[in-house]
């Protein structure tokens, strides 16, 4: 078997301004040919991945941090927390002003009354971008995979955090305005790990490609680890640095690796 390659969306196989690069593109499908599998590794939701990404030869998906994986077309996992305490948890978000986004497989869920400042900008863009996916939060099912909140006022988010955290994790990105909240014990890297099982794999066949804090799970979990030029600091001094999605950076780590030819995607 060639080798399994992981690829992150956001910043890594996609950015809304470029989509996803011709050059990615192609270097995938080459990949394919040559007998490697791509899985798709992403923070986000099924219901909002970008619609290029269905014109990949995708052999399986981790979405939404691992809580939604599937292989070869088969639900491997679909967990999440269900009952009372997803109303208590809506209950916690709302106590720390931190408007949110319940996201689940099928749709994203939101408070349309409960969008303090610049949250309805944003709830404007993304209901602009994802049209038919955005629920009100009053029609949730009973089910959160995943949240991602947009604090007012960071300073919250420590005791937020512990308070979540019978349920959550809660991942902080200093350099955005959102934070998400990811359910415990499932990670992109306990996707990756299961994937790797169902396939009958070992770590040191895989590679996985990212470039944001929410990728060192993926990253630690196969044998080569890379992260885009454009990537915190502190990633690229721990993992092999390709360049960024605006520079051809996956289909030139992949002709580096020795995957497929630079002819096929017309890199030197």
């Amino acid at each position: 078997m060639g080798k399994v390659i992981f690829y992150d969306v956001d910043g890594t196989l996609f950015r809304r301004e470029i989509r996803i690069p011709e050059s990615t593109v192609k270097a995938i499908k080459e990949c394919d040919r040559q007998g490697h599998k791509a899985i798709l590794c992403t923070g986000r939701g099924a219901c909002t991945l970008p619609a290029e990404v269905d014109d990949l030869p995708l052999h399986g998906r981790i979405c939404q941090c691992g809580t939604y994986v599937s292989l070869n077309g088969d639900v491997l996992t679909n967990a999440g927390v269900s009952g009372p305490d997803c109303r208590e948890i809506l209950r916690i978000l709302h106590e720390y002003n931190c408007p949110f986004f319940v996201e689940n497989t099928d749709h994203y869920y939101v408070d349309p009354d409960f969008a303090p400042g610049s949250f309805k900008d944003i709830l404007q863009v993304m209901e602009k971008n994802y049209p038919g996916k955005y629920c009100p939060v009053s029609q949730l099912p009973d089910f959160i995979q995943k949240m991602t909140g947009y604090p007012e006022d960071k300073s919250i988010l420590p005791e937020m955090k512990e308070v979540l955290s019978p349920w959550f994790n809660v991942i902080i990105h200093d350099e955005y305005e959102y934070v998400e909240i990811t359910l415990k014990g499932y990670t992109k890297g306990t996707g990756v790990r299961q994937i790797l099982e169902g396939l009958g794999a070992a770590k040191d066949e895989a590679i996985a490609f990212g470039d944001s804090g929410n990728d060192i799970p993926m990253l630690e979990a196969v044998g080569l680890g890379i992260v885009m030029g454009d990537a915190p600091e502190e990633l690229k001094a721990r993992y092999r640095v390709t360049d960024s999605i605006y520079s051809d950076g996956i289909a030139k780590a992949l002709i580096g690796l020795g995957l497929i030819d630079g002819a096929v995607c017309h890199i030197p």
